[in-house]
This record gives structure tokens, C-alpha cells and sequence, in this order.
């Protein structure tokens, strides 16, 4: 009997040669929650990129989890960040249909392989079914680069399980760190298996640990919230802290009922000034929107709508 349950399907964002604060959002658009881990040692990744890099201890590593686990982002660099190669993942789920869409889109490649100056001759689309794989790589005698949507997993039981992609990989380089070639990195790289990590460790036995990025801060206190909810409450209470340069994270009490409410608010990469913003409730409300911050009143502005109504929500958080 088929199961009846459904797993949620992912849209990314395009990511370069970093990981974004943007990330991935769910297919309402929402942004998901982001937290930056720090490096990690080479045996100690969740995917085998070690398995095609020369042992060497000049790597630089970062990862990112995003909405508690559901999705985590590893970046590994090298030769001063003229060298990456980056994967973003979804582990209960995967990519949505536009996703590899855009990944075969051949102006999105154009932007990674001009900044290797690799010409269009060069490039070769991926477009096939096992291991699903939708996208572009290219080489010359001096660099390669590619940028692809991969299925990493096996099949699940949901019913909406489709196959598509659940992993997003880009990568550029004119080092020879790199040891396969555009086509076996694309064929072979996916999640690290216990052969991997002994090859691995053995691989890089004789090299001195990676140096690793310093340690993300815990999250900084802000002082109180308070603010209004139009036709809930004029009296909104609550906490917020910060969780990295570019985004933040707060709690509510709604004082006429006594729901709790939680949320996040997302700086965009752009502006720097601005971004988006949700916040749910225990009792089903929810509210989103954008946030303005206005650094001469040092305060962060947000509205939003309840339901599917607009009213209006204002909440201030003094920094």
C-alpha cells in the first residue's frame, strides 16, 4: 500500500562561489531558517568532495544548516577563493522541477565559466536520468567549472517523491588540487559512505589538520519586542536575538490569549538594509512580510498580514 504522506519540495536560490543568506525557500517563498556551523576536517563532511581533492592541509571549509537540519550547505575553498567547490543539500526532501530548470538554463552557467574564461565550445550540458543530474560542465587545458542539480539520495516512500534532484553542486578551478576531470566529479561526487571516509582518513593521514574558520558567536540578546498585532492585540511582548550577520530570530506572547508566537526575520543580500520576515503562532496565525532598518532610529520595523487577511502588524526591536 502506497504511503500517504508528502514531503515538502525546495525551490534554491542560485548560489555563487559563498553561501547566501538568501538560501533556499519553500515553495510559499519563505525563506528558511539559516545557521552557519563553522569548518569541518575533511573525514568529517557529509560528502565525499575529499575523494577528488589532492591531500593538503591549504583547504578552507564552512558549513550551513538550514530550518534545523532539513537542509546543510558545505563550501570548500582553496587558492586564495579562486578555487570551490560547493554543495547545497535538502536531506528529507528536494529540489522543485524549476530548480533543474534553471540549473539547464545555459545564461545561468555563462556567469561561472566567464569568470574562468572558459568559451562556449567548451561547455556540455548533463541532462540524464541515473543519477539524475541537470546542468552544465566545462574544461579547457587550464580550468573547470561546472554547475549542476544532482539526486544524492535513493528513493523515498512519499507519494510525491518524483526523483528530482535533491542537491545542488557548483564548482570553478585552474588548480590541479583538483585530481578528475568536470565529467567523473559531476558522476561521482554525493553523500559521503563509510568506503569514502576511510579513503579519506588514509588519504590525508599524513597531512596536518585543516585550519578551521573561528566558531560562529552564540546568539546575541536584543532587548525586549514590543509592538501591535491590528485586531489581535495592542500588546505585543517578546525577545529577540541575533543568529549571524543577516539574520534574526524572536519570540512572542500575544497577551489577549496567551498563544505564543515565533519567528525570523532575514536580512537581503543586496540592500543590506532590508528583508523579509514570518512569524507563526501555537493557535494557527501567522503573519510575513518585509522589514525596514532605519539605523538612525536603530530599529527594526516590520508588517505583515494575519491569515489571509491584511491586518496589520507592526513590531519594534530595539537594538
Amino acid at each position: 500500500m502506497l504511503l500517504r504522506s508528502v514531503a515538502l519540495s525546495l525551490s534554491a536560490i542560485m548560489l555563487s562561489a559563498c553561501v547566501t543568506d538568501g538560501g533556499p525557500r519553500d515553495v510559499s517563498g519563505r525563506s528558511l531558517k539559516l545557521e552557519k556551523l563553522g569548518g569541518f576536517q575533511p573525514a568529517e563532511s557529509r560528502f565525499n568532495t575529499f575523494m577528488f581533492l589532492e591531500p593538503s592541509k591549504k583547504y578552507i571549509t564552512n558549513s550551513t544548516q538550514r530550518n534545523n537540519g532539513q537542509g546543510w550547505s558545505e563550501t570548500v575553498i582553496w587558492d586564495g577563493s579562486r578555487s570551490f567547490i560547493e554543495i547545497e543539500y535538502i536531506n528529507s526532501a528536494w529540489f522543485s522541477r524549476s530548480t533543474e530548470d534553471r540549473m539547464l538554463d545555459v545564461e545561468n552557467f555563462d556567469v561561472i565559466a566567464n569568470r574562468y574564461s572558459i568559451p562556449t565550445d567548451a561547455y556540455v550540458e548533463l541532462d540524464q536520468v541515473s543519477p539524475r543530474t541537470k546542468g552544465w560542465i566545462a574544461s579547457t587545458p587550464e580550468c573547470k567549472v561546472g554547475q549542476f542539480a544532482k539526486r544524492f539520495k535513493k528513493a523515498t516512500p512519499y507519494d510525491n517523491d518524483r526523483g528530482y534532484s535533491d542537491a545542488v553542486v557548483t564548482f570553478g578551478t585552474c588548480s590541479d588540487k583538483l585530481l578528475v576531470s568536470a565529467e567523473t566529479l559531476a558522476q561521482k561526487i554525493g553523500l559521503m559512505n563509510d568506503s569514502d571516509r576511510e579513503k579519506i582518513i588514509a588519504a590525508f593521514s599524513n597531512v596536518e589538520p585543516l585550519k578551521l574558520p573561528k566558531k560562529p558567536e552564540p546568539p546575541q540578546e536584543l532587548t525586549r519586542l514590543t509592538g501591535s498585532w491590528q485586531g489581535v492585540t495592542e500588546n505585543l511582548e517578546g525577545r529577540a536575538s541575533i543568529k549571524g550577520a543577516a539574520q534574526y530570530e524572536f519570540s512572542l506572547e500575544l497577551a489577549t490569549t496567551g498563544t505564543s508566537c515565533s519567528g525570523s526575520a532575514i536580512t537581503d543580500e543586496s540592500s543590506k538594509t532590508n528583508g523579509t520576515w514570518s512569524l507563526s503562532c501555537d493557535d494557527g496565525m501567522f503573519a510575513d512580510g518585509i522589514w525596514t532598518n532605519r539605523r538612525d532610529a536603530r530599529f527594526h520595523r516590520k508588517r505583515g498580514r494575519r491569515g489571509k487577511t491584511r491586518n496589520p502588524v507592526q513590531v519594534i526591536a530595539l537594538i
